[in-house]
């Protein structure tokens, strides 16, 4: 008797277990499971935003113990910090030949491209080949900046979990895009910024269904990151002064100057990036990255502040601790810098980049018109031309103010900024040579 009442019980369990799982299964197509999907995103894109930023001080720690032992013995030996960066180049290379030879979706545009026209589907393989190249690439020195293999990472999750959940391709392309939101918030601990750019380099516009997903894994994604990392703000700028009607001339000026400063940025990237790829299609692929390592090294030695590793350099311009002629220099050769290490196929992205270049041209302009500039709080014009040339590099003028506005933690400045990065969008955007890193731009 015993063991048919354990037989008749274990029957009913089965059966209760079956009904759920149905009951669940039944749930799957609906808004109400791709709610549930995107709850489990945005928690799983914070914690390999966290994880991200442990492997990437984890790589700059080690590359610069070996640069320290291999240069503590020898006079000049800063000089040999090219070698560092090629040798990071170097393990790209073989990787990219090895494990991760076949080809699969890289930054933006493979992102577009796998929401296009494959159905929101992403190998897993993306994600490691991102955290890894980016590993060896900005660890090791070079000019590429962290966000853009954090969007691969983001949305690949997003892809991976749909996957998993068996969803349709209509849910596959949303997570793709809340995976690639919740990344921008988590690593700039900045959710209002991931959602809009959401919409203004992935949509396009706001569809309901697809906004819902992206503010809720964009929020949760920044949660996270803000339980598990003490340090919540990315850019250094604390003091703020209202600027008065002519401090607003002044930056409605300055945020049309950064419409030629984007322009510029955009057209000297892409000619390197040109120049590069078609110098380099002769040598073997392994070698590749280690040449443009090498290059990016050679501009780092002359120039610290083309380093990736971190956005002090940002914080600092915005403190004024540089002088003129390493503000000039360094918004002249960032795009030098980031195209040399992209371009030759070290891992890495252009909104780091952007924001710096915007930024040491605010210093400069700062230091160059302090005579008769109306009076403005200090570093001001840097965060505003940060904010400008993001915005007219990659035409998402919201998404930039907010950015930076939620990067500083100071949201008394977003008028300023968003009044300086419509104009840099408004200047470029009549420019009709200009491209554009915003995979929904059509110029060339």
């Amino acid at each position: 008797m015993k063991e048919i009442h354990n037989a008749e019980r274990k029957k009913r369990s089965e059966t209760f277990a079956g009904d759920v799982v149905r009951s669940v299964a039944g749930y799957r197509h609906t808004s109400y499971g791709l709610l549930g999907v995107s709850i489990a995103l945005g928690v799983s894109v914070g914690l390999c935003v966290v994880l991200f930023r442990l492997v990437m001080r984890t790589a700059e720690d080690g590359f610069g113990s070996l640069f320290l032992s291999a240069t503590a013995s020898l006079p000049g030996g800063r000089f040999l910090f090219p070698l560092l960066t090629a040798l990071g180049g170097l393990g790209v290379g073989i990787l990219g030949q090895t494990i991760f030879k076949h080809g699969h979706e890289e930054g933006m545009h493979g992102l577009v491209v796998a929401i296009k026209e494959r159905a929101g589907k992403m190998h897993w393989i993306s994600s490691l080949k991102a955290v890894v190249g980016a590993a060896l690439t900005i660890g090791s020195g070079g000019g590429g900046g962290k966000e853009g293999p954090v969007i691969l990472l983001g949305s690949s999750v997003g892809s991976a979990l749909g996957q998993l959940a068996k969803l349709k391709p209509d849910a596959l392309r949303t997570l793709c895009a809340a995976g690639a939101a919740a990344a921008i918030s988590g690593i700039f601990n900045a959710p209002l910024a991931g959602i809009i750019f959401a919409v203004e380099a992935i949509y396009g516009e706001i569809v309901m269904g697809p906004f819902i997903s992206v503010v809720v894994a964009s929020v949760l994604s920044t949660a996270v990151r803000r339980l598990l990392i003490a340090d919540q703000t990315v850019i250094d700028f604390s003091g703020f002064i209202a600027p008065s009607p002519e401090g607003y001339v002044f930056i409605g000026l300055v945020g049309l100057s950064c419409g030629f400063v984007s322009y510029y940025y955009l057209r000297s990237y892409h000619a390197i990036h040109r120049w590069f790829s078609i110098g380099a299609a002769k040598l073997p692929k392994v070698l590749r990255p280690m040449i443009g390592g090498l290059a990016a090294g050679c501009i780092a030695t002359a120039l610290p502040t083309m380093l990736e590793m971190s956005y002090r350099p940002v914080s600092d311009a915005i403190a004024g601790r540089y002088g003129l002629a390493i503000a000039l220099a360094s918004f002249l050769v960032k795009p030098i810098s980031n195209a040399v290490t992209l371009s030759s196929g070290g891992s890495g992205g252009t909104f780091a980049p952007s924001i710096k270049a915007g930024a040491m041209w605010g210093l400069a302009v700062s230091l160059l018109c302090a005579g008769f500039m109306p009076a403005l709080a200090p570093g001001l014009l840097a965060v505003a031309c940060a904010a400008a040339v993001l915005a007219g590099t990659w035409r998402i003028p919201l998404t930039a103010a907010v950015l930076l506005t939620e990067a500083t933690q100071n949201f008394e400045i977003l008028l300023p900024l968003l009044f300086a990065t419509v104009l840099s969008v408004f200047v470029v955007g009549k420019i009709r040579s200009a491209p554009s890193f915003n995979p929904l731009e059509t110029k060339d």
